[in-house]
């Protein structure tokens, strides 16, 4: 586990904390290594229910630690190190919530495009600067981010690479909410508890649903839909959630008469 990545777990919430701040939270291909060890960790454990990413000193991240780029053969075909840490984030099932803070550059805004929440202090600043780098962007973020904010607003995003400020990406649906810096921290990880606590089969299918084929008819989905809740009605976690509500119903009743 690379010292410059922290790792906590406090009521079923796994908090990730990026801490390199003398360098903005620039990532190492070993930090990569120990986020993609978290995460999958975060997927294994049964009382992991949710993850929470941040960044320590006031920067969520600057994004690669430019040294990463840098190759002697420029032949030579390397694998990302970010890869392992893409593919984590791709195969994870339970909510992704960060808390975004200062610098959010290059996979530091991508990744928000594959969390369930993302909350953003009014200071943050977003920005894509592959193009600047004379790189292309990275995990997906051609398609999802014109998913999200529109071809347009991805267009000009991708292609310019000038910062997005915590408003703008507010307004365009790339952040949940934006608040003040002292704040963010708080919110973003009463939103990942709040989320651990939810019923955890009706949560991660929801979930699958909201992130499953957006090309799918009504009518397929509804039927995919259909099935899906009767599933989850029979499961034990829901029948204990009805019983407890008949349970409370009948004692409400009860007091009254």
């Amino acid at each position: 586990m690379s010292s410059d990545v922290r790792v906590d777990l406090n009521e079923a919430v796994m908090t990730v904390t990026l801490d390199r701040p003398s360098k903005k939270n620039a990532i190492t291909a070993e930090m990569y290594a120990a986020m993609a060890n978290a995460i999958e960790k975060a997927q294994a454990d049964t009382g992991v229910n949710a993850v929470f990413l941040r960044g320590e000193g006031g920067n969520f991240t600057s994004g690669n630690d430019i040294g990463l780029f840098v190759s002697s053969d420029q032949s030579e075909h390397k694998t990302s190190p970010a890869l392992p840490f893409l593919t984590a984030i791709l195969a994870l099932k339970k909510p992704l919530v960060a808390c975004v803070r200062g610098h959010a550059v290059g996979i530091g805004a991508t990744v928000l495009l594959h969390c369930d929440y993302v909350v953003a202090s009014d200071d943050a600043r977003l920005r894509f600067p592959f193009v600047d780098l004379g790189l292309c962007p990275e995990f997906a973020s051609t398609l999802l981010l014109q998913n999200i904010v529109g071809r347009s607003k991805a267009t000009e995003w991708l292609l310019l690479g000038t910062p997005i400020a915590a408003a703008e990406a507010l307004r365009a649906g790339l952040v949940n909410s934006v608040m003040s810096a002292d704040l963010a921290e708080e919110e973003a990880l009463s939103i990942a508890k709040r989320l651990a606590a939810k019923p955890q089969g009706a949560l991660r299918a929801t979930r699958e649903l909201i992130r499953g084929d957006v090309s799918e008819s009504p009518s397929a989905r509804i039927v995919r839909e259909s099935a899906v809740f009767d599933a989850l009605r029979r499961s034990d976690e829901a029948q204990v959630i009805f019983k407890r509500f008949l349970d409370r119903s009948a004692e409400t009743v009860a007091q009254r008469s």
